[in-house]
């Protein structure tokens, strides 16, 4: 009777128990998924599309790195790597009968460990090795060519902007001042200018000091609560090219102070030697300076001083 009873209320209430996922048909659980699928998808196309259209280069163009996701793909290939590495270079000192002459030993394979129990040859290089290694280097080779190239490209910092950062609710203030993101449109620094660097590092912080102050900070919590969106109150900093403006304004104001502060030197001075003495030290003194702040080759270096050296000369040589 009580199964009975059970069964009864059972089929009375069949809210309580729903049909397993074993009797919804198979085409209507791939068409739910595929919905859902869906509805993501276009939740990511509105924010992709708006990124896409925007009116500021810093949207348009800005695109995350992952620096540290290929770092870390870079270091699982290097150890798969090594261990096909390891097992070729313990392969090929089996083959050592005793007579390798130091004097020829170009990768000290005298000093090499050897480990107890080496496999056979025939076992150990086999075909899906040499496939398994070829595709290894491959791999490793077009990504390690690609974090160069990534890593070359002019960055930009999250907070820069204010747009992008707000969307990115998950990252602390702090965390959007350190994510860099790089520039699609913009070439690749074929040099380092430490001023435009160290301008660039200074508004990065001034705009992280500014915009601060716009997020609530639950440090209990560790929450962090946007403002409304509002088009008034959304910045943009071009940090990179204030940066080259500035520091070409300020490499420009270098150079016109060492030409011009020893020619003043020099115009004050009656003794030919006291001429020689203050020309001296300010070409020293540029030299120094100019290899200790650009990255500039030997060659380039050397030009410029001497170019340097030959003004003051012919002012001295005129006096």
């Amino acid at each position: 009777m009580a199964t009975t009873a059970s069964a009864t209320e059972a089929e009375s209430n069949p809210q309580e128990n729903p049909p397993s996922e074993s009797s919804v048909p198979a085409y209507q659980q791939v068409s739910d998924l595929t919905r859902s699928r869906d509805l993501s998808r276009s939740g990511v196309f509105q924010k992709v599309w708006s990124q896409s259209t925007a009116d500021r280069n810093l949207t348009l163009y800005g695109f995350r790195r992952f620096k540290t996701t290929h770092l870390v793909n870079l270091r699982f290939l290097e150890e798969e790597i090594s261990d096909v590495d390891h097992r070729i270079y313990q392969a090929g000192l089996s083959l050592d009968d005793g007579t390798l002459d130091h004097k020829t030993d170009r990768l000290g394979l005298q000093c090499s460990h050897r480990d107890a129990n080496v496999p056979a040859i025939q076992d150990s290089i086999t075909d899906s090795l040499v496939l398994r290694l070829r595709n290894l280097l491959k791999d490793y080779d077009d990504a390690l060519a690609s974090f160069n190239k990534l890593m070359a490209m002019e960055t930009f910092s999250l907070i820069d902007d204010e747009g992008q950062s707000r969307e990115r609710n998950d990252l602390h203030p702090y965390e959007k001042y350190k994510t860099r993101l790089v520039r699609a449109d913009l070439g690749s620094r074929t040099t380092h200018d430490p001023f435009r660097r160290g301008i660039q590092k200074a508004l990065r912080r001034f705009q992280y000091w500014r915009t601060r102050g716009k997020f609530s900070i639950d440090e209990e919590r560790d929450t962090v609560t946007r403002p409304s969106l509002g088009a008034k109150t959304v910045s943009y900093l071009n940090s990179a090219f204030l940066a080259g403006i500035l520091s070409r304004m300020l490499a420009s104001l270098m150079a016109a102070a060492f030409m011009v502060l020893p020619l003043i030197m020099v115009s004050y001075q009656t003794r030919q030697s006291d001429h020689l003495i203050t020309i001296s030290v300010w070409i020293i003194g540029f030299s120094l300076s100019l290899s200790a702040t650009l990255r500039a080759s030997n060659l380039t270096t050397t030009g410029v001083v001497a170019a340097y050296a030959a003004v003051l000369s012919v002012f001295v040589s005129k006096n």
